[in-house]
């Protein structure tokens, strides 16, 4: 695709914030990429583009609760990283939380965010620019322009309930001790309007058996 008007890149970045056409905007084109730990030829890697990433994708357009018991090389965290970046590239005033069990852990998790921002297209990201080294902060994705950020934080619910979430997005849900906290901290602002996500490798004993079945206590 060649570089469009600016005129043009904001008419195709208004078109891509539809929920309809968000699935397109991350696959349709192979612009968000990812790192492929078993290929070490290339630095990046389009998504990939197959039915099921593409109904995952719609799925977290149109569903305000979505839980995924997943599995290794299914690249759903990518995925969902990837949603989370284009909602903030294409939408206003989004506070997203991404939440793992350890520091270290959550900030990966941002890295990869940066890393599908900055293998977005040109156009894309003078539109849309993050803050930048050496302004940028470690623990959040931050698209001024927009007034939308990502933002990767550790298990527990103390800084969640500050703060009104647009999104959220637990990983490995069954592996954070404290995942019943950060659940029922982030709930107001889910009953309120936002968007709750969960993904996990199965463990027994975990809190994802009873939110697929619906039984979490709140």
């Amino acid at each position: 695709m060649s570089q469009p008007t600016r005129q043009d890149a904001e008419r195709l970045l208004a078109k891509y914030a539809k929920p309809e056409h968000i699935p397109e905007f991350i696959l349709g084109h192979g612009w968000f990429k990812s790192k492929d730990e078993h290929d070490l030829t290339v630095d990046a890697k389009p998504l990939p583009d197959k039915e099921y990433c593409w109904a995952y994708l719609q799925k977290l357009c149109t569903e305000r609760y979505v839980i995924v018991a997943k599995s290794r090389q299914l690249v759903v965290t990518w995925l969902t990283l990837a949603y989370l970046v284009a909602r903030v590239v294409l939408h206003k005033n989004l506070l997203i939380v991404y939440q793992t069990k350890r520091e270290p852990d959550a900030h990966e998790m941002l890295v990869r965010c940066k890393f599908m921002y900055d293998n977005l297209p040109v156009w894309v990201r003078r539109l849309r620019p993050r803050i930048p080294a050496p302004a940028d902060i470690k623990e959040k994705l931050v698209i001024p322009s927009m007034g939308s950020f990502i933002w990767g934080l550790p298990q527990g619910g103390d800084i969640i309930r500050s703060n009104t979430v647009s999104i959220y997005y637990g990983d490995e849900m069954d592996f954070q001790p404290e995942a019943r906290k950060a659940i029922r901290a982030v709930m107001p602002s889910i009953i309120g309007g936002g968007q709750f996500i969960a993904t996990s490798t199965p463990n027994l004993g975990g809190p994802m058996e009873k939110l697929i079945k619906g039984e979490m206590e709140r």
